[in-house]
């Protein structure tokens, strides 16, 4: 069993690291910053991205990504508006949801049975539905003041607003499906090798499919939050989130080669990037400055864990190295009489 050191501790509590030195950090210029309501809406504000970060994860495990989460989002909140707004706010949920479940359908048959890159199919969807979303609300944003709809988002438990509440539940469901159930244990295969999964007779596009259709249904159950929350929906909310939730779930340990990975790292790597956003508001960075400086954190906070992450596996090829080393020669020698 390899030998747990300082270097190895740092590797794993990087991520709570961080968090601490900008929490210290922002202790020393602005302790506004830690009152309740601020720190409420950090996580009422991170519950979106987490939604999408959360969904994508076992697909990411299984080495496909979905770009196009952005797009879902704010297409399946202008579809819950609408038909809210014609058949009333059950309605309109139901259809937003289903419309994500349905998108990421799509996505999983042109990844799986088509056989296109998973990059190259969620990159034309990504077009074609924020297009169909513009088409939908002619470029203007599209209100709904149905308040059983409002209500959605509006509700709170503990002192949480609902989002947060939302968000913990999907996460809690994806880790328990991700660490006890088959829906895990494939992903991790799957993303792992996948020619032997198929050697194996698993079920490979199968299981894929059904991650994109997981991820397309978190996508939408966000945007149709989001568009509870704000009264409204537009086809301009979702810009570059993918990128965002992308590198939040590669930043939270699950790499582009897939076959490893947590939830839990997830959401703190989200929990960080919601965090990078409420200090640039409070360090009155604003603008073109704000996603400058924004871009620079996190390419430091990225840099910063890609280096712990190179130590670490220098680490542990040198102990099993040493550990191989001192293994004694094995005699393959024939004993005679």
């Amino acid at each position: 069993m390899p030998k747990v050191t300082f270097q190895t501790l740092l590797f794993r509590g990087r991520l709570p690291l961080i968090i601490g030195a900008l929490l210290l950090f922002m202790a020393f210029n602005d302790r506004s910053f830690f009152i309740p309501e601020n720190l409420i809406n950090i996580l009422s504000y991170s519950s979106i991205n987490g939604l999408l970060a959360v969904g994508m994860t076992l697909l990411m495990i299984s080495r496909e990504f979905d770009i196009s989460v952005g797009s879902n989002l704010v297409l399946s909140g202008v579809i819950a508006v609408q038909v809210a707004n014609h058949f009333g706010a059950a309605a309109g949920i139901a259809a937003g949801v289903a419309s994500g479940a349905v998108m990421g359908l799509i996505n999983g048959i042109l990844v799986a049975k088509a056989n296109i890159n998973s990059f190259i199919s969620t990159l034309g969807t990504m077009v074609i539905f924020q297009g169909v979303a513009f088409a939908l609300t002619d470029m203007k944003p599209v209100a709904c003041d149905l308040p059983t709809f409002q209500s959605l988002a509006e509700w709170e438990l503990l002192g949480l607003p609902a989002p947060i509440i939302y968000f913990l539940s999907v996460a809690i469901i994806l880790w328990l499906a991700l660490k006890f159930t088959r829906v895990g244990k494939s992903a991790y295969a799957i993303g792992g090798n996948i020619q032997g999964c198929r050697n194996l007779g698993i079920n490979v596009d199968g299981w894929r499919i059904g991650y994109f259709i997981i991820c397309g249904a978190c996508a939408s159950f966000a945007g149709v939050i989001l568009a509870s929350r704000l009264g409204a929906a537009s086809a301009t909310f979702g810009e570059n989130v993918s990128m965002v939730v992308i590198a939040a779930i590669v930043l939270g340990g699950v790499p582009l080669s897939g076959g490893a990975g947590s939830l839990p790292g997830v959401i703190g790597a989200i929990l960080l990037l919601g965090l990078i956003d409420s200090m640039t508001v409070y360090l009155n960075v604003f603008g073109y400055y704000q996603k400058l400086f924004w871009a620079l954190l996190l390419i430091g906070v990225v840099v910063f864990d890609v280096v712990c992450a190179r130590r670490e596996n220098r680490r542990l090829e040198l102990a099993e190295l040493l550990r191989l080393q001192r293994e004694p020669l094995r005699d393959n020698t024939e004993v005679t009489s």
